[in-house]
């Protein structure tokens, strides 16, 4: 009796293990989404979901809003010679996971359901519904064509469930687009049936990457910076987009995303329409949105802003005050004319834009407005952001009142 006891424990012990390192499958291939109000956040160890036990767990540093740029209002730490993580709001509520113990307490006594906290390779997961039910967060589950999709937001999500799945589609079918070309046929997988998810790392999580896969244009590249340079220095800056119904959005947003960059992407007023998926897209990832004036005349080009915006209410259901222009025309209508101090029509060679950023920022009395286009390349641009934001650069977020 003493042995088939020790063999069922192994067993157990056996499964459980199984379960934590298998992420979740779907049909598409097994990415598990994660959106944080109206954004969809890089896939990464720290920002992807799994599922155990029938429950889907997150990773506790998706309420960190430094990493995700998304606050909640939740914070998280480790007490008592970290054996227990707490979770906790400025509003006095309190959820305290016992490690060892596998148990969960709340506040006034509550026992939260599931309890038990998840711990693989030196990430911690919390159940995600008993969070979002205990202070007051909502909480989405869907099944798409590209994957099993966890949404949680509070009361600052602009889009409904149903218009961010349609916005968000085409960036969850150009993941799985790259994680199907990442699959090498000679390895990294047993032909198909369960192949291993390469998933990027965390710009803030200090793990070490998985090595890059060959090929992948959006793969960052660092710039190339001496060893012996000096450091950069520092400086404030704003991203714009200029976009248009012939390119594809998706790489450039990806890049501005490795490192939580919320900017202005702009579309030609005569294209709204062509560009109905690229703008949900661009606001479903939390950035605004505005217009390039089209038009022979100031007055032309007045009325085409007009006629955009009306469009544009259709899609997003508001209207946008942003336009990339300096004509004064627009301006006395009461637009925000965004004019950049650096434009870049590509960016290929991450070394010489960064170097051309970090002239330009050391000699800016003010925050530099940076314009690309969507036409640059992603594993290029996401270099030259993510050693702008290691150099201690800040990146602003365009507002109706600050740009």
């Amino acid at each position: 009796m003493k042995r088939i006891k020790t063999i069922v424990s192994f067993l157990c012990a056996a499964a459980l293990a199984l379960t934590l390192l298998v992420m979740p499958s779907s049909a598409s291939g097994g990415l598990f989404f994660l959106s944080l109000n109206d954004t969809l956040p890089a896939q990464s160890v720290q920002m992807t979901p799994v599922q155990y036990s029938g429950w889907v767990y997150v990773p506790v540093n998706v309420f960190n809003s430094q990493s995700t740029g998304v606050n909640f209002g939740l914070y998280y730490g480790l007490t008592e010679n970290n054996t227990k993580l707490v979770l906790y709001n400025l509003s006095g509520k309190t959820m305290t996971f016992d490690l060892q113990n596998g148990t969960a307490t709340a506040m006034g006594g509550e026992a939260p359901v599931p309890g038990k906290v998840l711990r693989q390779n030196g990430v911690y997961y919390v159940p995600a519904y008993a969070v979002c039910r205990y202070f007051g967060l909502s909480y989405s589950f869907y099944s798409t064509d590209y994957g099993p999709l966890l949404r949680l937001k509070d009361g600052n999500a602009m889009l409904s469930d149903s218009l961010f799945l349609s916005s968000a589609a085409s960036i969850m079918r150009s993941r799985i687009n790259s994680y199907y070309q990442s699959q090498s046929p000679n390895g990294g997988g047993d032909g198909g049936g369960n192949s291993t998810i390469v998933i990027p790392n965390d710009p803030d999580s200090g793990t070490p990457s998985q090595p890059n896969q060959p090929g992948n244009p959006d793969t960052p590249v660092a710039p190339d910076i001496p060893a012996d340079a000096e450091p950069a220095p520092t400086f404030s800056l704003y991203v714009g987009v200029q976009a248009s119904a012939d390119r594809e959005i998706t790489a450039t947003l990806n890049a501005m995303s490795t490192v939580g960059v919320r900017g202005v992407v702009f579309f030609p007023a005569e294209e709204v329409n062509q560009c109905a998926d690229q703008i949900r897209q661009a606001a479903g990832r939390g950035h605004k949105v505005g217009l390039i004036p089209t038009g022979n005349t100031p007055a032309q080009r007045l009325e085409s802003v007009e006629a955009g915006s009306r469009q544009l209410a259709g899609i997003l259901r508001q209207e946008t005050w942003f336009v990339l222009s300096k004509e004064s025309t627009l301006a006395e209508a009461g637009y925000l004319c965004w004019t950049p101090s650096l434009t870049f029509s590509s960016v290929t060679d991450p070394t010489r834009t960064y170097e051309t950023l970090v002239r330009a920022g050391e000699q800016q009395g003010s925050a530099l407005r940076v314009l690309v286009h969507s036409q640059s390349a992603g594993g290029a641009l996401a270099g030259v952001l993510g050693q702008l934001a290691q150099d201690g650069d800040t990146f602003l977020p365009a507002r109706e009142t600050s740009y």
